[in-house]
């Protein structure tokens, strides 16, 4: 799915829309982070959300993805706020990270853990784990979607958001320096 430029809000947007219309206005649903981390260890636990998590897992969509996109949505969903989700992320990567283990797939931790040598060959492979995730779930929507199904496509859509072209250096000299002039 190809997004348009032209898809997003605009500046001041946010200034004119009713105050209290979207979720993350609202006070968070759990404000403790351990009632935050045990909602999303009970939404793991679903069968459909575990075979779609391990699926992408062994795929080879990095662990941190993964996560960052639950607590993302947790964020956005008014489940908790960005604080919590900064104090749970690590311990929701560990237990993705041992669910991994204890099914025995091999897993990557970050993109990192490739051996792409380039920002273009990091974008290459985000953009085919992304390609994947979506056909294995275009495969499977035939049912209707899913927890699981909804997990799949909001990582395909964040690895696909985190390819930005590559970012050409700085020069090294200040701007009033000889090499700027």
């Amino acid at each position: 799915m190809k997004h348009s430029p032209f898809d997003r809000p605009i500046p001041g947007q946010s200034l004119t829309d009713e105050p209290g219309s979207v979720p993350w206005e609202q006070p968070a649903k759990f404000s403790e982070p351990a009632d935050a981390l045990n909602y999303h260890i009970e939404k793991l636990s679903d069968d459909e959300v575990m075979d779609n998590l391990l699926d992408m897992i062994d795929t080879g969509v990095p662990i941190d993805i993964m996560v960052g996109t639950m607590l993302t949505s947790g964020v956005m969903d008014g489940i908790h706020s960005v604080d919590v989700k900064l104090l749970i992320g690590p311990l929701l990567f560990s237990h993705v990270k041992a669910l991994a283990m204890a099914a025995q797939i091999e897993y990557k931790e970050t993109m990192a853990d490739y051996d792409d040598k380039d920002e273009i060959a990091r974008i290459k492979r985000a953009r085919r784990l992304a390609s994947k995730i979506q056909m294995k779930r275009s495969l499977s929507s035939a049912e209707g979607m899913d927890a699981g199904d909804e997990l799949q496509q909001d990582v395909a859509e964040a690895m696909l958001e985190q390819e930005e072209a590559p970012q050409e250096e700085m020069p090294t000299g200040g701007l009033m320096s000889k090499e700027q002039m």
